[in-house]
């Protein structure tokens, strides 16, 4: 077999039979393996009966933590195995199954060729799932498709945007825009087009109006990071507009705002 389990490594398995100290596992990564998960690596806590929390037919995101390449033995724990690595780890089996019912979806309209001048851009299904992603979000399609003839691009397209709903993060504020000049009103205009300028691809900056001099900066972006990012960038576009005729631009809520995941 030439791919080994690693250790620390984090897989996906379904219970085969429990026993009073411990559980079979059938692993999908290495279905030559079998897997086994000891009562003492079950939880954190005593487990009275494993059978009120181990059933078979369960699946579930186990650690290795020994591996036999001989006997094809890998032993597993489930209370290693930390909430952000499970949500991580089923997310990537969430893209990888996405990537697999677009390419089948168009390897039955498109043909096995085209399936092929797909796999030749990338052919790792996480990068192919960003890359769809993208599609998805209109940004970069031409490059991401340049491989393919204006029939296959156009199925490809219409397929991720039906099968991957892309991310997006909010990052929204009440902010006070105010000016006493004259041009008041043409400032907060130009301060607001500025901020929305930020905006890059598949991005969305956001300027309202709640009842002057109150109004709503709200910013959408791919991933939590960029949102902040993209939020404190529009930020300061509003203030320097507005400083240049001489107004303020101020936050009502002062402290950092965190991101709100509103798709995936």
């Amino acid at each position: 077999m030439s791919k080994v389990p690693e250790l620390g490594e984090l897989v996906i398995g379904r219970i085969t039979s429990v026993k009073d100290y411990g559980a079979y596992v059938a692993v999908d990564e290495y279905p030559g393996y079998e897997g086994f998960v000891h009562v003492s690596e079950i939880s954190l806590k005593w487990v009275r009966n494993i059978r009120d929390i181990l059933r078979e037919g369960q699946r579930n995101v186990f650690k290795i933590i020994r591996v036999n390449p001989e006997t094809l033995q890998i032993d597993l724990s489930i209370k290693k195995v930390s909430q952000r690595e499970k949500v991580e780890k089923l997310l990537e089996v969430k893209k990888k199954s996405k990537v697999v019912r677009v390419m089948e979806l168009f390897e039955k309209e498109a043909g096995k060729n085209a399936v092929q001048k797909v796999y030749a851009m990338e052919s790792d299904p996480l990068k192919l799932y960003d890359l769809f992603e993208k599609i998805a979000g209109g940004v970069g399609v031409s490059e991401v498709l340049a491989g393919l003839t204006a029939q296959e691009a156009e199925v490809l397209q219409r397929l991720v945007t039906q099968e991957i709903k892309r991310r997006e993060f909010v990052v929204k504020a009440d902010i006070v825009l105010r000016c006493e000049d004259a041009r008041g009103v043409e400032a907060i205009r130009e301060a607001a087009l500025a901020a929305e300028a930020a905006a890059g691809v598949g991005e969305v900056v956001e300027v309202k109006t709640k009842g002057s001099p109150t109004y709503m900066l709200a910013v959408k972006a791919s991933t939590r990071e960029r949102a902040s990012e993209l939020y404190e960038t529009a930020l300061n576009k509003l203030s320097e507009v507005m400083r240049r005729y001489k107004g303020i631009c101020e936050p009502i809520v002062k402290e950092k705002q965190r991101p709100r995941h509103v798709q995936s």
